[in-house]
């Protein structure tokens, strides 16, 4: 039975209409000839991380493919944590391919041969600072020597993203490293030795082996395109885009009437059409008024009840989005009161209009615009600045 995720990436067999998009990572990555690295890009709950996760489990199943998966917000805390979290994921990744456990025995007679493969692997590239510890109860971690007082943790960086490429040479694998969320690697620039970190991470991709890929995904488009798109940009021409865009119509209404099925109501083509019409084909909102919605209400009453119900999943998220957000744009209340003026349209409004109903000189308005652009809360198309998201935008109208 479908069962609603949230807050969670849906499990793969749940993906509609994300084939294409599926293959198109697994054929890049399979490729012999040519080494891709590819950034998958598209907007929160578009469904990037279920397409990522389904690409593991599909290039998993070759016994000469291992796949690291590390969510890089997730994960995210000073350079010691962040960095023992990652290797230890790579570590996992290429012992489990070795055909060990998670906590394997002498008496199995694996322990001494993937220890030994994993030590010769790293002292074969003399890769610095990286061990290994077996702990009492057999299970194999890494060990990044860091010393008392370190001034420079970018060996350590560096180090770390050695060790693919040192385990795929040793043992003739192929390594696809997958780190979702790639623009929070942004937050690292305030340790020492990690100031210019996308250039630190442009040597890593420089220096990987011909058997190591790199699959890059975020959900902060504006900003994960100023990381990729500029010509500036340590990382440009790097990486192919993939642009995870919005779910069609027809496919839309097929996933909400999955959801529909699993609930024993019955699939409702009317209903979905009229969902698709007020969120668009954002699947996470779609997922949510299929679980909400009542038999004999109109779909906009449940969209009105999700936003305004303090437990409802819409309103929660919505909260949850504009606090992150906000939380890293910079202009404070100011950009609360243009987004509150912004809500009173679908089409939006020019600098002067903003202006006016805010009572904001234009030439302060203009300086926040690029914030709240950057945080990817509103688009500016021909001159007129709106709210980017359906939802946000039905959830602000709620609150003037």
């Amino acid at each position: 039975m479908t069962k609603f995720h949230v807050g969670k990436p849906a499990p793969s067999e749940d993906l509609v209409d994300r084939e294409d998009e599926v293959k198109y990572l697994v054929s890049k990555m399979r490729s012999a000839s040519i080494n891709y690295n590819i950034a998958t890009i598209g907007h929160r709950r578009i469904g990037k991380t279920s397409i990522l996760l389904k690409v593991k489990t599909i290039l998993s199943k070759n016994k000469r493919c291992v796949v690291v998966y590390f969510d890089v917000k997730k994960n995210m805390g000073d350079p010691k944590i962040f960095l023992n979290k990652l290797e230890k994921e790579i570590f996992d990744a290429y012992a489990d391919k070795l055909g060990t456990l998670e906590k394997i025995t002498v008496k199995a007679g694996k322990l001494s041969s993937a220890v030994t493969k994993i030590t010769s692997a790293i002292t074969s590239m003399k890769i610095k600072s990286i061990g290994s510890d077996i702990r009492p109860d057999g299970t194999i971690t890494p060990k990044i020597e860091f010393g008392d007082k370190v001034t420079d943790y970018s060996t350590f960086f560096l180090s770390v993203f050695q060790t693919p490429t040192a385990f795929a040479k040793h043992s003739n694998l192929k390594f696809v490293v997958i780190l979702d969320e790639f623009q929070e690697f942004e937050e690292l620039n305030r340790y020492p030795g990690l100031k210019n970190i996308f250039s630190l991470f442009r040597s890593v991709i420089q220096e990987r082996g011909k058997n190591v890929s790199f699959i890059i995904s975020g959900s902060r488009v504006h900003m994960l395109e100023s990381i990729l798109g500029s010509g500036e940009s340590p990382l440009f021409v790097h990486f192919e885009r993939q642009v995870i865009s919005e779910m069609s119509e027809i496919n839309s209404i097929k996933l909400f009437n999955k959801y529909l099925k699993a609930r024993k109501i019955g699939e409702n083509d009317s209903i979905a059409k009229t969902a698709y019409q007020l969120v668009g084909g954002q699947p996470f909102y779609l997922m949510a008024i299929a679980e909400g919605w009542n038999k004999g209400e109109k779909v906009a009453e449940t969209l009105n009840r999700l936003l305004t119900d303090p437990l409802g999943t819409l309103r929660l998220y919505t909260e949850y989005v504009l606090s992150e957000d906000l939380k890293v744009a910079t202009g404070g209340p100011i950009l609360k009161t243009i987004l509150s003026a912004l809500s009173d349209s679908d089409n939006g409004h020019s600098f002067s209009e903003l202006a006016k109903k805010t009572g904001i000189p234009m030439n302060i308005i203009s300086r926040y615009i690029p914030s709240l652009l950057t945080a990817d809360l509103i688009t500016q198309i021909e001159g007129a600045i709106k709210i980017r998201d359906k939802v946000i935008l039905e959830y602000l109208k709620l609150q003037t």
